[in-house]
């Protein structure tokens, strides 16, 4: 009886572990068939559009040592009809070029307050935005980080304990969101007041609130007039554990911020602080408490720049950086899950290991995520100091009259090392497909070059901003320099250099 009773057992055993591996397969083949290792295998072809570089301007250096130069990180304009470009250096200064020359606007850092934190490259005075009746109105719109100082924040992180690791999630620093009241918009130099209208707490020094921006295609009366988006990242990761993707899973959370673009109004009082409003058609208003209200879009990793084509369809188009494998960009349309950290272009991501990437699933339609409309992969990684560096900078689609071959394409760029410079058409960039991207040609004066040359630099650290006029400049960390991007048809130049 024993033995026919270990027998069943064995049989029993035996069944089980076969059952269980058939069930692992069945799930494993919903997921993907074999690891990805080389997603996108086709290289970007060089363009036949060239652009050369004009020198704006020079932006006092602010550092010590070997780092003295203005990390410079966004450069816009008022819209207030004076032609002015504003640029900020993260370490807590705002710059107002007239005229080609460069005054101080706001000592930033000695304005807001004795917390004021730049403690690692991505923190600082990071963005800022005009409110469209800025000329009238006086109001413009800043991100900063602060040490914690024990203040109380609007949105608190989740805490984690990983597993079989003696470690324990905090917080890192405050990402503060202020409003600003110039006495006179038309002044070179900022004289006013400011209030606090949103304070994050971060669990990391990385990936912290990105770009704010206003609609530039909304006018007085339409529902999105004077409404701020504001990007956030993830929260990013101290690299403990070392290879976990989104390790607090914020990107498809929808009770914290992070992971996700916000669309607030500056001017209203119904948010849980009382500082500024909920839209009422935000797409998460009705979804009850447990769901933020101020949720436009979902699903991103690090969505720093964003901007609005202001022909066109006015398409929103976001650039999000990539984790181990792909950079996009995404067509952003109100309440759209864009995957993280389940996805990671149009593959999967493994969520304990973001080293491996696999095939969507069979039945992929089912998660109704939205997908980029343009990517390019990290194949072939640049090394700078010994780290990769490869991630996307979001642009602008062209609509100025200095470049007529440029017209109606989002330009772009990568920050890393290689510091190449992209473009797409807009008319392209369509939810459901994948545009194909192609690399601008770059000259100095009459000479083909990288930016890195053009610069001198081993990194590129390349942003990109918008004036009145509609043209595009590109600043860098690395000069600390404004350029604005020209024509070189009529220098000797031809397309075939």
């Amino acid at each position: 009886m024993v033995a026919v009773k270990k027998n069943l057992v064995r049989r029993l055993y035996i069944f089980i572990c076969i059952w269980l591996i058939v069930i692992s397969s069945l799930v494993f083949s919903n997921i993907s068939h074999a690891r990805i290792t080389n997603p996108i295998p086709e290289k970007i072809e060089k363009s036949k559009l060239i652009i050369g570089f004009e020198e704006i301007a020079q932006i006092p250096g602010s550092g010590t040592g070997r780092n003295k130069v203005a990390r410079l990180n966004f450069l816009t304009n008022a819209g207030d009809g004076s032609g002015r470009l504003f640029v900020n250096d993260m370490r807590g200064k705002l710059y107002v070029i007239n005229n080609g020359k460069v005054d101080l606007y706001m000592n930033f850092q000695n304005l807001v307050c004795s917390g004021f934190s730049y403690q690692t490259n991505q923190q600082g005075f990071g963005y800022f935005a005009f409110h469209p009746d800025f000329a009238n109105n006086g109001l413009f719109y800043t991100v900063h980080t602060e040490e914690k100082n024990n203040r109380t924040t609007d949105f608190t992180i989740k805490k984690r304990i990983f597993d079989n690791e003696n470690k324990t999630i905090e917080s890192s620093h405050h990402d503060v969101i202020l409003e600003w009241k110039a006495n006179n918009p038309a002044a070179n130099y900022f004289t006013g007041r400011f209030r606090e209208i949103m304070r994050v707490e971060e669990p990391y020094e990385d990936h912290n609130v990105g770009q704010l921006g206003f609609n530039p295609n909304a006018k007085p009366g339409d529902n999105d007039y004077g409404m701020l988006y504001i990007a956030l990242a993830d929260g990013g990761s101290d690299g403990f554990p070392v290879s976990e993707t989104d390790p607090l899973d914020n990107g498809q959370n929808l009770n914290t911020p992070l992971g996700k673009i916000l669309r607030i109004n500056p001017n209203g009082k119904n948010s849980a602080n009382g500082k500024y409003g909920i839209p009422e058609d935000n797409p998460f208003v009705n979804d009850g408490d447990s769901t933020l209200g101020e949720i436009w879009v979902y699903g991103l990793r690090n969505p720093h720049r964003f901007s609005w084509d202001t022909g066109g369809n006015g398409k929103m188009l976001a650039a999000d950086t990539g984790q181990a494998f792909i950079e996009e960009v995404n067509l952003i349309v109100k309440g759209s899950n864009y995957g993280w950290g389940n996805r990671e272009g149009t593959w999967v991501i493994k969520e304990d290991n973001d080293s491996e990437l696999f095939d969507l699933p069979k039945n992929d339609a089912r998660y109704n995520y939205t997908y980029p409309v343009a990517q390019y992969d990290h194949d072939i990684p640049v090394s700078y100091e010994g780290f990769y560096a490869i991630a996307i900078t979001g642009g602008y689609v062209y609509r100025g009259k200095a470049i007529p071959e440029l017209v109606g394409e989002y330009i772009f760029a990568d920050f890393g090392s290689d510091a190449r410079f992209f473009h797409v058409p807009v008319d392209e960039l369509v939810n459901g497909k994948q545009a194909q991207i192609k690399e601008l040609r770059l000259f100095d004066g009459q000479k083909s070059a990288s930016f890195l040359e053009i610069i001198g630099s081993k990194r590129s650290d390349v942003r990109f901003g918008i004036g009145e006029d509609k043209e595009i400049y590109v600043t860098s960390k690395s000069d600390g320099k404004v350029r604005k991007l020209v024509s070189v048809k009529n220098k000797g130049v031809t397309s075939n250099e």
